[in-house]
């Protein structure tokens, strides 16, 4: 009697995991979401890389200066999106 206590205790628990449609939609929202917001930091980082590279060229700046402006804009973006997400902030 124990033994099939168990067993359906274990196979109930199993089967509340599968079917929740709630449980399997919220984590394709979020990885829908996810792959959303790694495109748009992409596209936007190509951008600004894009964009200093062509004024870099035409001016003809210090290799320096163009690194300092690469990584400050990029972590200026990632200070201002990085509350975007909605995500635990801890």
């Amino acid at each position: 009697m124990a033994t099939d206590t168990a067993t359906d205790e274990t196979t109930d628990d199993a089967s509340d995991e599968t079917t929740d449609p709630a449980r399997g939609t919220w984590s394709v929202r979020n990885a829908i979401r996810t792959g959303f917001r790694l495109a748009a930091d992409l596209f936007v980082v190509t951008c600004w890389v894009l964009f200093l590279t062509l004024v870099f060229l035409e001016i003809a700046w210090p290799r320096w200066a163009f690194y300092v402006l690469l990584l400050g804009g990029v972590g200026v973006y990632v200070a201002v999106t990085a509350t975007w997400g909605g995500g635990d902030s801890t």
